[in-house]
């Protein structure tokens, strides 16, 4: 009766291959531990999130909308025709037919595709548990950060702590979102995300980044806004045991998503250098492995990297696999790859596993960002995307090593040792600074006047 209860609002919340869902489904894990009641509003799967019992999930699946059936359709049709449709490339810059047709894409995708048919629905399930759960806080996690909708409205009247917690940023991932995200660039989004955020800022009590450098910006954007950082970690529990027969050569994974920066390109370069210097390693049957989606444009500059190289022999695609899969392969690698490019304040959840699993972590980011500076913390290498020669002497120097020995991570960084500083956040019980070392990876509480 004494517990305390904790509600969390997120879309993605599995252990399996919705990497947005790994935060709290480890957090929550080790919260239950610490004594917490632990109810979750997702719209995974109720097959895709074991708990043991230890969490209340109640799943939520979106409905299907107009814009989404329409997309189904053309899908269909696609795959129907012999050559499927023809596609029309503009010439020069887009005209008003084209400006027109992505406003009106964006006001049926609004405020985002995968959960447009979600947030009422999950608004409403949510107010019901509630009523019936009486939580104590009530955090809602993003991206999707419509999650942050939904807990909104059904916040309304409430008496529980509202805590957001953003993964990655929300409006002020705007500016840096590319042509490929047309979402992102409608007067639509434009207008209204950055005055959503407000909103949503002002009636929680507090917001949680997963990055220093993310907390950072936020205060200097919000200076009475409450804020604190609590990193991404990893469950040990859920990761493979160390492989015993390790990939022949150099084996060298990435497993993860090629999108916005993210270019392999140099890594592939770099092989180039290291394959020329040290035949052996070619002999030996070095490989660069890939495993993930690709958006079209990033596979096409990829396989135009991996062409000029002349290194279709020692690069194998392996495409989208699950994540149990994705983790074999990174157990059996040499050396693991980060991308993290032109992203300043976020930090791939990829980085923690690697780390934790003790495999040698390449990190391809700019040194300054949050990523280069996580990564060196870390124990990882750190590389900037323009270094070529700087990547290829880390490979040269894990091929000269040839231990293949597990390196231990110097921080702790999992969730079992994250959850009780967690625990204090959500409790609430400060009102002061909190004096977390900087070590830990966590940021203080800033309580600031509201």
């Amino acid at each position: 009766m004494n517990a305390r209860r904790l509600l969390v609002v997120t879309y993605h919340f599995t252990r399996d291959d919705a990497v947005g869902g790994l935060r709290w489904a480890g957090i929550t894990k080790y919260l239950a531990r610490l004594g917490w009641k632990v109810s979750v509003v997702t719209a995974a799967s109720s097959q895709e999130h074991p708990t043991g019992g230890s969490t209340h999930v109640e799943s939520c699946r979106h409905l299907w909308t107009s814009y989404q059936l329409l997309c189904h359709l053309k899908r269909r049709l696609v795959k129907s025709l012999p050559n499927g449709l023809p596609v029309a490339r503009p010439s020069g810059r887009p005209g008003l037919l084209h400006r027109l047709r992505l406003e009106i894409s964006g006001f049926l995708t609004f405020p985002m595709d995968s959960t447009r048919g979600w947030v009422l629905r999950a608004a409403l399930r949510s107010r019901s548990l509630i009523r019936r759960f009486r939580p104590d806080v009530v955090v809602s996690s993003g991206p999707p950060h419509s999650a942050h909708l939904a807990a909104g409205m059904a916040m309304i009247g409430s008496s529980a702590r509202w805590l957001i917690d953003l993964r990655d940023p929300w409006a002020g991932a705007l500016a840096k979102a590319r042509e490929s995200d047309s979402g992102a660039h409608t007067c639509l989004a434009q207008a209204l995300i950055p005055r959503l955020e407000r909103i949503a800022f002002r009636a929680a009590h507090g917001v949680i980044t997963n990055t220093v450098q993310h907390a950072k910006a936020l205060a200097a954007r919000y200076p009475d806004l409450a804020i604190a950082c609590v990193p991404n970690g990893v469950d040990r529990e859920c990761l493979p045991p160390p492989a015993t027969d390790p990939y022949p050569g150099l084996g060298i994974a990435y497993t993860g998503t090629l999108y916005l920066g993210r270019d392999l390109a140099p890594v592939v370069q770099a092989f180039r250098l290291f394959l020329e210097r040290h035949p052996d390693a070619a002999a030996a049957g070095s490989k660069l492995r890939i495993a993930g989606h690709a958006q079209a444009s990033h596979a096409l500059a990829f396989d135009e990297a991996v062409a000029a190289a002349g290194l279709e022999q020692q690069v194998e695609v392996l495409g989208p696999l699950p994540r149990a899969q994705a983790l074999n392969v990174v157990s059996h690698s040499r050396l693991v790859v980060v991308l993290a490019q032109d992203q300043v304040l976020q930090i791939p959840a990829k980085l923690y596993e690697s780390v934790a699993m003790g495999i040698p972590t390449l990190v391809v980011a700019e040194p300054g960002s949050a990523a280069g500076i996580e990564g060196t913390r870390l124990g990882a290498a750190v590389c900037d995307p323009t270094d070529v020669e700087g990547i290829a002497r880390v490979l040269q120097q894990v091929w000269r090593d040839g231990s293949g020995r597990r390196l231990p991570c110097p921080v702790p960084i999992t969730y079992e040792a994250i959850a009780p500083l967690m625990d204090e956040l959500l409790r609430g019980n400060r009102l002061r600074p909190l004096t977390t070392s900087i070590r830990s990876g966590c940021l203080g509480w800033e309580e600031r006047a509201r």
